[in-house]
């Protein structure tokens, strides 16, 4: 029996699955609407859609391209510089990602280098600032997570990103922030507007770094807030260079930075809101189920429970999620036979289990299990904004559970086709949720001189 569901399942993932940015989808739809370049549907009813766009031709790897566009806005990366690099990337080259990306880095590094050389302070942090990203964004799939490229990488875009907000004139330093036996790395961002003023705390998810989302920074630093910004345990710097995997009991390093923020003269502590983007609008809201402390929480977007969220993915795998309990052993087996068919499924199950800090598939299904804020959801008290786009692909459904579980003054942000920022966390769209998000603040945190309204 069992031996016949590992057959169809392979059979299966060999007619089109496909694992996405966010977190990874299986496609529940025929590769032509799914993935169908920039085409959906057939007949008369086809139409364009900007946001499945083929770039490498691998779902995935441009799922990830499209994110690195949509930075540009805020001067983290080119637009000539991003195609070109993903140009010299072959699909079925796993390690070509992380090469080329390094590869753009490096030289982009050396124009800031000699830039300054110069004395060109401007021109030399832009440079900085584009080579950080590229270094992040190799860092994005990288199948061997102990070669010391991957860490030297990591140090690199630290690296790059530090100096080029010193070039570039911001009022921020990167901070040390106690936690347990170790440290988190974050940075604080002081708006010039302001002395004592609120702050946003933001974390990202699964993938992205927080040095990703300068759009939040820079339009908190533009209205008179502070920002704060951390690699919690599991993401980013905290999992490559201090060996820190997940935990779902986020609400602990949430409480260790808020107790930071706290002691920050310029930080007013009746002002803190959290923010949690991707996996983060699943980690940040149950940090605020047990953190007083909040004056609001945003998740963008929201999710009521990771697991079942993960789990759905499989759902065009009869028997697959079964074995699981049934059978750890054939359920790793089954993946096993999966991954043989569908080259993604590898890349999805090893690089979760090592963020998780498992090393088996039915380890890593049975720790995402206890992702489930559903029992916690009704202990959130501050006003929550929850951020959807009507392509939401990674979670979807789980924005509006999550909406409705919640008891607290509560707003739903939808962002539809007409806006054009309707995917995972606004990709590409980011000046429209800069604009909607911090219009919602600005309703909710109390700021001297600042218009104060009722809320959404």
């Amino acid at each position: 029996m069992e031996r016949r569901e590992l057959m169809r399942m392979g059979a299966l993932a060999a007619c089109g699955g496909a694992i996405g940015f966010g977190v990874g989808r299986l496609s529940k739809e025929p590769p032509s609407r799914f993935y169908g370049g920039a085409i959906r549907g057939t007949g008369e009813a086809q139409e364009r859609v900007w946001h499945r766009m083929k770039f490498i031709g691998q779902p995935v790897m441009d799922a990830q391209v499209l994110f690195l566009l949509g930075l540009a806005g805020e001067r983290l990366t080119d637009i000539g510089e991003t195609l070109d690099t993903a140009m010299r990337i072959e699909p079925t080259d796993e390690r070509g990602w992380f090469r080329e990306w390094i590869a753009t880095a490096d030289r982009v590094r050396e124009y800031g280098h000699d830039a300054q050389r110069r004395g060109h302070a401007q021109s030399a942090g832009a440079h900085y600032l584009r080579a950080g990203a590229y270094y992040r964004a190799g860092l994005l799939r990288y199948p061997d997570h102990a070669d010391p490229a991957m860490e030297q990488a990591c140090h690199d875009a630290l690296a790059c990103h530090e100096r080029a907000l010193k070039l570039l004139g911001y009022n921020s330093r990167a901070v040390s922030i106690p936690y347990e036996r170790v440290a988190l790395r974050g940075r604080l961002y002081l708006s010039h507007l302001a002395d004592v003023a609120p702050v946003i705390i933001m974390h990202q998810g699964l993938h992205a770094w927080p040095e990703d989302t300068l759009w939040v920074v820079e339009a908190a630093l533009s209205r008179g807030y502070h920002a704060l910004t951390f690699h919690g345990p599991g993401q980013c710097a905290s999992l490559r260079l201090d060996g820190l995997p997940f935990r779902p009991d986020w609400e602990r390093p949430v409480r260790a930075v808020v107790d930071f923020a706290c002691q920050e003269r310029r930080i007013d502590a009746e002002a803190i809101v959290l923010m949690g983007l991707s996996f983060g609008g699943a980690l940040a809201p149950r940090a605020a189920a047990f953190e007083p402390r909040l004056r609001a929480l945003v998740a963008n977007p929201g999710v009521l429970n990771w697991g079942a969220a993960q789990f759905r993915h499989f759902d065009d795998f009869p028997g697959f999620i079964g074995l699981l309990d049934r059978s750890p052993v054939a359920f790793d087996q089954a993946v096993a036979g999966v991954r043989s068919v569908w080259p993604d499924a590898d890349w999805w199950f090893e690089d979760a289990a090592w963020k998780h800090g498992v090393e088996k598939p039915h380890e890593l299904m049975q720790e995402l299990r206890r992702y489930d804020n559903t029992d916690v959801v009704g202990r959130i008290e501050c006003p929550t904004l929850v951020m959807e786009g009507t392509a939401e692909d990674a979670t979807p459904g789980q924005g509006r559970a999550f909406f409705d579980a919640l008891r607290c003054p509560k707003t739903w942000l939808e962002f539809d086709d007409s806006t054009a920022a309707q995917t995972h966390c606004q990709g590409g769209g980011a000046a429209l949720a800069q604009a909607w998000l911090f219009d919602w603040l600005d309703e909710q945190v109390p700021r001297p001189g600042a218009r104060v309204g009722s809320g959404g």
